[in-house]
């Protein structure tokens, strides 16, 4: 057995002993319980599956145009914890806590008369309009998918048990929880060598976060005077966003941040802790193998669906999103179908908290407006995006999309604010407050 396998062996192991009690538990239920039917009692119910910024933004318009429907939405985790303003808590800026990142989704639920139900929907029917959880099977009127991101670690050369290993070890951080604590004690506790941060292949959620991620860290280690250094691996030949104001950051990091464009991922050997990849050469126009030695690591894998779309038989793009219905949110495969957040690829949108809301709050004012029998006003509005990135304790730089049509296609334009300042740290604060604020107060 090579030290590739045993790695395997010891991070899997105590996890395959849960999961087969919790298969065993599962199949129990299957065998001895049919799952519990919610029919329709009476009233038209939205169901939205995902409780993110989408998901949530969704339901409070909703609520504010339309004051009969039922509103359930589907969400496995009991606590809503923000992945936008987490690298300030990561890279330890002073007065952000991890508080700040916590909220309750019964709050708003409570607000705007909605339901929040903590199980994992595993099928779609759209055939019946049902969803099914591992318990229960509920009838719905609309659906709402707003179901965010999966992560995909193939394009890094991983199968799936050492997926599962590369997300206990070094987890992304792309989503709220777990994975926050422990990257925040893995910074907290790095006190020498190469601190690898990856950036995903393709399209991905909030993308100047691994940037900002980089920034912040590396400033973090460089405040405390550690013999640390971020290697920020990119597969692109500059930053994904806002390129001219990170590299300028990146440069006040010298000996903290090494910045590596064009850098293919091909493989990451989890053992021995070595990244491999190619770096493309631009005078002999060739990709060059290199290898990379690590002693930790922020390993963002690509982004993709979740498989809930396929499975329903609903059309996506090529790289994998949901499509819909130009200018508005329903599925080209099913009208009574919504799809937004994250997981909508029909349009150039960022993958952003901000366009998340934007788009739920339209969406959910559209699908109020139908369920009242009034006009749904498809495209009278667009999208609008505002997205701060910090690039050290005290300074911060920022883009803003504007969705329009042009010949009934949906285009966006972006404005750059690039020159780092305390004025754009003080607005990425107030921003935060405020998008969190109009969810959940």
């Amino acid at each position: 057995m090579n030290r590739r396998d045993a790695l395997k062996l010891s991070v899997l192991g105590a996890a395959a002993v849960v999961t087969n009690g919790v298969a065993k538990e599962n199949e129990a239920q299957k065998t001895s319980v049919a799952p519990l039917a919610h029919p329709l009692n009476g009233k038209a119910r939205v169901a939205i599956i995902g409780g993110g910024y989408a998901g949530l933004s969704v339901a409070k318009a909703i609520r504010e145009h339309n004051k009969e429907a039922e509103i359930v939405i589907f969400e496995s985790k009991n606590v809503f914890a923000s992945c936008p303003y987490s690298n300030l808590w990561i890279g330890g800026v002073e007065g952000t806590s991890y508080e700040e990142l916590l909220f309750s989704p019964l709050e708003p639920a409570i607000t705007y008369g909605y339901e929040v139900v903590n199980e994992k929907v595993i099928a779609i029917d759209r055939k019946a309009k049902t969803l099914t959880t591992l318990g229960n099977t509920y009838a719905y009127t609309l659906l709402v998918l707003a179901t965010g991101i999966e992560y995909d670690y193939a394009p890094f050369g991983l199968d799936a048990e050492e997926a599962r290993a590369c997300r206990t070890l070094f987890p992304a951080s792309y989503t709220g929880g777990e994975e926050q604590l422990t990257l925040k004690k893995k910074v907290e506790n790095f006190t020498e060598g190469v601190f690898v941060i990856t950036v995903p292949k393709g399209a991905y959620r909030c993308p100047p976060a691994p940037y900002e991620r980089a920034a912040l860290i590396a400033s973090y280690f460089q405040a405390k005077g550690r013999k640390a250094k971020v290697v920020l691996l990119d597969p692109r030949d500059k930053p994904t966003t806002k390129s001219k104001g990170f590299l300028e950051a990146f440069a006040k990091y010298e000996g903290y941040l090494e910045y590596l464009p064009t850098s293919n991922i091909t493989n990451i050997d989890l053992a021995k802790k070595v990244v491999a990849y190619d770096v493309f050469d631009v005078n002999t126009k060739q990709f060059v193998k290199q290898t990379l030695a690590f002693d930790d690591a922020n390993i963002i894998p690509a982004n993709k669906a979740s498989a809930l779309l396929t499975g329903a038989g609903l059309a996506v793009t090529s790289t994998g999103w949901g499509r819909v219905v130009a200018p508005g949110f329903q599925s080209v495969s099913d009208p009574d179908v919504y799809i937004v957040g994250d997981v909508l690829g029909e349009y150039p949108f960022p993958k952003s908290a901000q366009m998340a809301n934007s788009c739920g709050l339209i969406a959910g004012e559209q699908i109020g407006r139908r369920l009242s029998g009034r006009d749904p006003r498809v495209g009278a509005e667009l999208p609008a995006n505002v997205c701060y990135s910090m690039v050290s304790p005290t300074t911060a730089i920022a883009v803003t999309h504007q969705a329009y049509l042009e010949e009934k296609s949906v285009k966006v334009k972006a404005e750059l604010f690039e020159n780092a300042d305390e004025a754009t740290a003080v607005a990425t604060k107030d921003w935060y407050k405020g998008i969190t604020a109009s969810i959940f107060s």
